[in-house]
């Protein structure tokens, strides 16, 4: 009986090993990871770190962005919690380059800071990404890189970033022609915001992933002043956030998946492995396989 038993869970263990599928299941054991400088802004060397699955024989894979959060005055690519997704996701077969950009020095991100200082620190931080993305692009084929499919994946400020160079990249770099071939295939966010919906177009839209928790007073989850400022503060600025964005791309019949959280507030970011894995399964649907998919999660 006991060896049954035993001849029972080796076959049930090789199925399970059989079904693990390519970006969506950890397929690799082992990662390797290196630094690189992209660009240097006055005395700052922007870096970021590229992690690749060991041993793949594929040389053309999707690229995978990770853009930190921190507020804009603060985060690091490399922290533990970063290190420990960007080795989890290239174990699934992706190419991960977590970044740097700059970041606002010896001010505080808040109600008091200007609205034009604040949207210098929006077009700092998408030109960065940018830059990264466009020196990625530059050595796609020592990375490995497949351009058709960069996926952006970003957290309150990072989730910003990444979501206004889908969506507002016109108004928030000044010279958008010199990135226009950089198409991302797919965007990821966490408590992330856009500064105006009205951008959002058939044409631009692309499958989009959002988690945002419903009471979030710092990056609004509807359309709302960015950290609840009053209409008479020095920083007042009006942000449109995950709600906004997936009912306007709902209407383009654009692929997207809103968690939205109920009783949460904007620290969302350790979200549950099973939320988090749904955005890999909707890229397996959508990204690779050009599927239509839209649906909204009320947690």
């Amino acid at each position: 009986m006991n060896t049954k038993i035993v001849s029972f869970i080796l076959l049930i263990s090789s199925f399970v090993g059989i079904s693990q599928t390519r970006y969506l299941d950890a397929v690799f054991d082992s990662v390797s990871a290196k630094t690189y400088n992209y660009a240097l802004r006055d005395k700052d060397t922007l870096k970021l770190d590229v992690y690749e699955p060991e041993n793949d024989s594929l040389t053309v894979r999707p690229l995978f962005v990770i853009i930190h959060a921190g507020g804009f005055t603060s985060g690091e690519r490399n922290n533990n919690s970063l290190i420990y997704l960007a080795e989890n996701v290239a174990k699934k077969g992706y190419v991960v380059a977590s970044i740097d950009y700059r970041l606002l020095k010896n001010r505080d991100f808040n109600c008091s800071l200007p609205a034009k200082s604040k949207l210098k620190v929006y077009a700092n931080a998408a030109e960065d990404l940018l830059s990264a993305l466009q020196y990625l692009l530059n050595y796609k084929t020592s990375f490995g890189i497949d351009e058709t499919k960069i996926i952006l994946f970003g957290a309150s400020a990072g989730g910003e970033t990444a979501l206004n160079i889908v969506y507002n990249r016109e108004l928030v770099i000044k010279n958008p022609e010199s990135y226009k071939y950089i198409k991302p295939a797919a965007v990821i966010s966490i408590s992330g915001a856009i500064l105006k919906a009205d951008l959002i177009t058939k044409e631009n839209a692309v499958p989009t992933v959002l988690y945002h928790g419903v009471n979030d007073k710092v990056v609004p989850y509807d359309t709302s002043a960015h950290q609840s400022c009053l209409p008479t503060a020095k920083g007042f600025l009006m942000l449109s956030g995950s709600e906004t964005i997936a009912n306007k791309i709902e209407k383009y019949a654009t692929s997207f998946l809103l968690y939205s959280y109920q009783n949460k507030g904007h620290n969302i970011f350790n979200l549950p492995n099973d939320d988090l894995y749904q955005a890999f399964v909707f890229l397996n649907k959508v990204v690779f396989n050009k599927k239509l998919y839209q649906a909204k999660i009320t947690q």
